[in-house]
C-alpha cells in the first residue's frame, strides 16, 4: 500500500511532538525557577506541559491511521 503524502507529514509531526515532550523533562539548571514537580528544568510546567504535548502526538498519530484508509 502506497503511503500518502499527508501521512509522511503527520508522521513526522507526531514524532516531534514526543520529543518535544521528552525535552521538556530534562534538567536545566539555568532555568529561572523549579518547575511543579521542584527541580529546575527546560520547562517550568513539566507534568502539564508533557501531558499535553503527548495528547497531541496521540491525536495526530490517530487522525494520521483515519486518514490512511
Amino acid at each position: 500500500m502506497k503511503e500518502r503524502p499527508l501521512s509522511k507529514i503527520l508522521s513526522g509531526l507526531a514524532i516531534l511532538l514526543v520529543v518535544s515532550a521528552l525535552l521538556t523533562v530534562l534538567p536545566y539548571p539555568a532555568a529561572s525557577k523549579a518547575n511543579l514537580l521542584g527541580y529546575k528544568s527546560l520547562c517550568a510546567f513539566v507534568p502539564v506541559s508533557t501531558l499535553i504535548l503527548l495528547g497531541a502526538a496521540g491525536f495526530v498519530r490517530i487522525f494520521r491511521d483515519i486518514d490512511s484508509r
